[in-house]
């Protein structure tokens, strides 16, 4: 199968994983988010990790926004935002993610993105290869240092009718802070306006 049919079924399936959350957001059922929990119900054990991305395994599990993500930006109006994060693993070296948010009121899907995190072996370097639905296909690179990873965009490839502004450069950063929580913080520049900080939210673990 040809390299971007298979990322293509990928996302189809991290986005398959997604629920409906009807009433309160912290009362979601989340189901078989663990494509491999299936394989527990038949009697097959569950991958084991490849020591490559165990410097990352402080990122797996589920998590949710809590409370709701900030975003904002020079041209746009400051929101907030729900949103769902999936990173798992399949005994490959790498970690498989989705990111799926929500209207904080209407529960309607805004942004998504669904990719790979990779570790190069033997080094702290990791390449984060994200598909998103705003048509754009982005990597970035940085590194890992105990739990936390720093990315700046790579490269930046978007479909041919693309909104403007165009996004040229993209940075993030993964922390667990000391609650046990994860933090991102995304910052963005654009074919108008200079790097800075677009969104911020941090998620607590809901599933391993």
């Amino acid at each position: 199968m040809h390299s971007s049919s298979l990322a293509f079924t990928s996302c189809q399936a991290a986005n398959s994983q997604v629920q409906t959350f009807p009433g309160n957001w912290q009362k979601t059922t989340l189901k078989n988010l663990d494509g491999f929990r299936s394989l527990e119900n038949l009697g097959m054990e569950p991958p084991k990790m490849n020591p490559v991305v165990e410097p990352l395994s402080w990122m797996l599990g589920t998590w949710l926004s809590d409370p709701p993500g900030a975003g904002t930006f020079p041209t746009l109006q400051p929101f907030q935002y729900l949103e769902e994060v999936h990173i798992s693993h399949v005994g490959q070296p790498m970690l498989n993610f989705s990111f799926n948010a929500f209207h904080p009121d209407t529960r309607k899907p805004m942004h998504r993105e669904c990719g790979f995190i990779r570790l190069q072996p033997d080094t702290n370097k990791v390449a984060f290869v994200s598909a998103q639905n705003t048509g754009i296909v982005e990597v970035e690179e940085g590194e890992v240092n105990g739990h936390e990873l720093c990315i700046a965009s790579h490269s930046i490839a978007r479909i041919s009718f693309a909104k403007e502004p165009h996004v040229e450069q993209i940075t993030r950063k993964f922390r667990l802070n000391s609650e046990g929580k994860l933090e991102q913080t995304v910052s963005m520049a654009t074919t108008t306006q200079p790097m800075t900080q677009h969104l911020h939210i941090t998620y607590k673990k809901v599933t391993p």
